[in-house]
């Protein structure tokens, strides 16, 4: 299964530049749309803190997809025998994939520079919010959606659309459970964890199912049907990541219900075990993520 995706180094590549995505994407939705949303007077920490503190992860994260571009670049070259390098090289800066993935490399290190200096300004730099932007449009073309025969668009629409939810359910969250369990101690952790889970609740509503609806759509473009049992490794990889984004969605559905009924009582050690499992079962995805990319769809 992970020779087929490539190797355990490209895979864990991988893997590292869709986290590394996923966070930055998240970041800025939770510093954008999920703090603004919290009540001036029982936010969880001054809502300038929480902005701040989305800022520097999307800038580190988006550091991380910068450093991650340049190694897919040299993991794929040191994939061929040494004397085809310089072909395979010049062949990969040509391609549609390699000129996506200068061009992802490029937006995350201007991103990432921007982010970094303007580190405690009171908005998020425009620039560096127009290369968070290129930053979510270019993965669809380093994934199977770049060279789709038919519906080519679709399938790249779809891959777009469906990443972008992902970072903005699982990034977000990510950035929701490290504030929620930094403020777990506090007399008021309930009402205001709470308030947080809330702020954060009409963003999963979305996301969630259209990560799980665009998924469906990516399996259909993928592998057809029933055509997709000619690659078992991909569809039972493909099932498996379904199923792992529903456990995920129904845990998450447990904390809205919980915060829409402003449960005082509710323990916040459980609510952060819960939040913690949810990110647990997320990260998951994300490493079926990871190989699914490397691997063809078809036998």
């Amino acid at each position: 299964m992970i020779d087929a995706a490539g190797g355990w180094l490209a895979v864990t590549v991988r893997f590292v530049a869709l986290s590394a995505t996923t966070l930055a994407l998240g970041a800025w939705v939770f510093g954008r749309l999920v703090v603004t949303r919290l009540p001036e007077g029982n936010a969880i920490a001054s809502r300038a803190a929480l902005v701040t503190f989305a800022r520097r992860v999307a800038g580190w994260s988006a550091a991380v997809v910068a450093l991650t571009a340049a190694a897919r670049m040299l993991v794929a070259v040191a994939a061929v025998p040494a004397a085809d390098v310089g072909v395979v090289g010049t062949q990969a800066f040509q391609a549609l994939w390699g000129r996506a993935l200068v061009i992802q490399g490029t937006a995350a290190a201007f991103a990432a520079t921007l982010l970094r200096l303007r580190a405690t300004a009171s908005r998020w730099p425009v620039a560096a919010e127009a290369a968070l932007t290129i930053l979510a449009l270019t993965p669809p073309f380093l994934a199977h959606a770049g060279t789709a025969t038919d519906l080519r668009a679709l399938a790249i629409a779809v891959d777009a659309i469906h990443g972008a939810a992902a970072a903005a359910w699982v990034g977000a969250l990510a950035l929701v459970t490290f504030v929620f369990l930094q403020h777990r101690s506090a007399d008021d952790a309930p009402a205001r964890g709470a308030a947080l889970i809330t702020a954060f609740h009409p963003i999963a509503v979305i996301a969630a199912p259209a990560v799980f609806v665009t998924g469906l759509l990516t399996a259909w473009l993928r592998m057809g049907i029933p055509e997709g049992i000619a690659s078992p490794t991909y569809s039972g990889l493909f099932v498996a990541k379904l199923l792992l984004v529903g456990v995920t969605g129904w845990i998450g559905a447990g904390h809205s219900k919980m915060a829409t009924r402003r449960v005082a009582t509710v323990a916040p050690a459980a609510v952060g075990r819960t939040l913690l499992a949810e990110c647990a079962f997320a990260v998951l995805v994300l490493v079926l993520t990871a190989v699914l990319v490397g691997t063809a769809p078809l036998g």
